[in-house]
């Protein structure tokens, strides 16, 4: 008779093979919830095959159904629909009310933290780490105001989005699946660096000090996990190697004395194109392994076709949009 070994509680019961997993647990008095009383319409009985997942029935219709709205990875069956013709382990998934909630909140968006593949810019100001001693805080204000909307403006009018934030850094992902995400990556961060510098061409003429941009670029999968799982589209938390190994390449600028590292992944898709000057590696593994580094300074070509990113209010004249702002701020006054 087939076996099931059950986590957190860590208890092996034989369960028959014409039973669902969710029967057998019920039979062994082992809690499992299944708020829809075992029709596949609310997975709060989903569980994680950890090992046998070769011994599973097959998922019913109304099962992939389900799993198929809520992008669950196939790993993660439901109790109430599965059967086993032999020995698994699983781990029950919802155990408290706060798993019912989370799972509430997905249902409600029809989101969960699903693998995703992405190429991702690390982005850094460097060279500027007593920057709020030395200035004014509406120095600073002003300074990283005008950085950061150029930047957002730049990579989302190449298909990307600026992911988090995290002092002068932050993450820019491009989904992979976007027609030459690679590239629309690279020319986004070459565009990136030449902003900067006329940035800084207009910082000089206030006295303030330059900005040094630093970028790694790197491609993978990561899962992305929702920070706000009640709300559609929210912002999410990547996780993975990947994420890591971009931070590595984008520090390893200072070693290739460059702005622009890509790694070999990037490179690879972008060879015919890209304009390299220099070349390194870095250790992406507890193990050794090295991934090689290159610097880039240019794209070759046309650059992809952007979006269109209108400022508000871009299309007014300077004069128009210095009265405008007059008579906000008048109206701003009188309330």
């Amino acid at each position: 008779m087939p076996r099931i070994t059950t986590l957190p509680d860590v208890r092996g019961i034989d369960a028959s093979t014409t039973e669902t997993i969710l029967e057998a647990l019920q039979s062994a008095d082992i809690p499992i919830t299944y708020a829809c009383g075992g029709n596949a319409y609310c997975s709060t009985c989903r569980i994680t095959v950890l090992s046998g997942i070769e011994h599973c029935s097959e998922p019913t219709e109304a099962e992939k159904t389900l799993i198929g709205r809520l992008k669950l990875p196939a790993y993660v069956r439901l109790a109430c629909q599965t059967k086993i013709s032999g020995d698994i382990s699983i781990r029950r998934l919802v155990v408290d009310y706060e798993d019912i909630d989370l799972i509430d909140s997905q249902f409600a968006t029809e989101a969960t933290g699903v693998e995703q593949s992405f190429v991702m810019i690390q982005a850094a100001i460097r060279g500027a780490t007593n920057f709020d001693e030395v200035n004014f805080p509406y120095d600073i204000l002003y300074v990283m105001s005008r950085y950061f909307q150029r930047m957002q403006q730049i990579i989302s009018s190449y298909g990307g989005r600026i992911n988090n934030f995290m002092g002068g850094r932050f993450l820019a992902l491009f989904p992979a699946d976007q027609d030459d995400a690679a590239a629309r990556a690279v020319w986004a961060a070459l565009e990136m660096l030449t902003s900067v510098e006329n940035l800084n061409e207009f910082l000089e003429q206030l006295s303030y000090r330059p900005l040094n941009l630093s970028l790694g670029i790197h491609s993978g999968s990561a899962i992305a996990v929702p920070l706000n799982p009640g709300q559609p589209n929210g912002d999410f938390l990547p996780l993975g190697d990947v994420t890591s190994v971009v931070s590595r390449i984008e520090n390893y600028n200072a070693a290739l004395n460059s702005q622009l590292a890509i790694s070999e992944v990037v490179y690879a898709a972008v060879k015919d194109r890209v304009v390299i000057l220099r070349t390194g590696s870095i250790e992406v593994s507890a193990k050794g392994t090295q991934m090689s580094v290159y610097q880039a300074i240019a794209m070759k070509g046309d650059a992809p076709v952007k979006a269109i990113a209108t400022v508000p209010g871009e299309e007014m004249t300077f004069s128009k949009r210095i009265l405008s702002f007059i008579q906000k701020f008048r109206i701003g006054i009188s309330k």
